[in-house]
This record gives structure tokens, C-alpha cells and sequence, in this order.
């Protein structure tokens, strides 16, 4: 698959390397070969990819009922078809993030299928016209979704690159920045979590 093959080159290591390898220092801007990978992938879904959604879903404890599930999928192909993310790479962050369970709570307080933190929630909320109530508004999966696709396509337009999107999604913006102002080291161990959990859904 390209897009799994693509990200495992960003990172500069291959999955038989593991977790030990934690960071990965750039020597000069790569040519990302994960946005040329989305590109050419990511806009034809094709036919049954709610299904196919539904179906990774159905594989864990969600603890959402069935028609929650089928509007959860429908929401994660309606947004990741509209802001041109490939659908494969939204589950498998939602995969890295939360084991595809609704009410995952993070050590530092993240909530949710796409773990987004509260303060960042409550931010997103204002930009897509959601209404906030509270930190348990990331409780409501669709809303969630909704939110942590918004937030990774900011990301990758603001970098124009996965690899740092991705390390940015889990570390922070604001760190991502100061690591590259300094040139210091850059978190891979992310990319690799988010790289294995990748599967291709097969319907273009």
C-alpha cells in the first residue's frame, strides 16, 4: 500500500524497527511522499466504505450502539471525503488514539475516539460552529470526529507534510515548532503507531 510504504519512508525507519526508535532528526525537507499517496488515494472511496468503516467499529468495544456506529461511520467518510483526507489514515489515527473506544480518557486528559484535549475542543467548537458544553462534548462521537479530522487537516496544511502533522496531532503544535526552530530531534514513535494500524479498505 502507498500510503503505509510512504509514511514508513517519512519516518526514515521500517515497522521491524519498533518502538525503541522514538525520534528521527531531518536532515533537509523530504519530498513527502505520504501527501502524494493521499492524493492520488484518498478522494474515491468508492462504494461500501461506511460499511467498511462499521466493520472496524464492530472489531472492538466502542461501547456505542449499532445506529451510533453507522453515524459515526458515515460522519468519518462525510468528513474525510470533504476535506480530502484518505480514510484509511482517519481510522488509524482514531485506532493509535483510542482503540476505537468512545470514552477514552487520556493520563493528560484527553477525551475521546480522536483523544482531542478540552481546551483544544473548546477552540475547534467555535471554528465549526459546534455548540460547547463542557469538556464531555467530546464524548459525542460524531462531534469528536467531526473535530479531530478538522484538526489533522489544519495540521498537514500547516506543515504540508504527515509525518510532522501526525507528530504534531500527538505532541502539540507549539512543541513541534520549537523542536523545529532548534533543529532538535522530531517524535517518530506516533508515526510508527499510526503507520502500523493502517490497512487499506480496497473499494476504488
Amino acid at each position: 500500500m502507498r500510503l503505509r510504504a510512504a509514511l514508513t519512508q517519512l519516518a526514515g525507519f521500517s515497522l521491524a524497527c519498533g518502538f525503541s526508535c522514538s525520534i528521527w532528526t531531518p536532515a533537509a525537507p523530504p519530498e513527502n511522499l505520504a501527501v502524494a499517496a493521499v492524493a492520488a488515494d484518498g478522494a474515491a472511496l468508492g462504494p461500501g466504505a461506511v460499511e467498511w468503516v462499521q466493520a472496524r467499529f464492530l472489531r472492538y468495544q466502542s461501547r456505542l450502539a449499532p445506529f451510533e456506529v453507522r453515524e459515526v461511520a458515515e460522519t468519518i467518510v462525510a468528513e474525510a471525503d470533504r476535506l480530502g483526507l484518505e480514510l484509511e489514515l482517519v481510522l488509524a489515527v482514531i485506532h493509535t488514539e483510542s482503540g476505537f473506544h468512545n470514552f477514552a480518557r487520556s493520563a493528560v486528559g484527553a477525551l475521546g475516539l480522536m483523544q482531542i484535549m478540552p481546551e483544544t475542543g473548546e477552540m475547534l467548537a467555535q471554528e465549526l460552529n459546534i455548540d460547547w458544553q463542557g469538556p464531555g462534548t467530546l464524548f459525542d462521537p460524531v462531534v469528536n470526529v467531526r473535530m479531530g479530522t478538522h484538526y489533522l487537516a489544519y495540521l498537514h496544511k500547516k506543515y504540508g507534510s504527515w509525518d510532522l502533522a501526525l507528530a504534531a496531532y500527538n505532541w502539540g503544535p507549539q512543541r513541534i515548532d520549537r523542536r523545529l526552530r532548534a533543529g532538535a530531534p522530531l517524535p517518530a514513535r506516533y508515526v510508527t503507531q499510526v503507520t502500523a494500524h493502517l490497512q487499506s479498505p480496497r473499494l476504488h
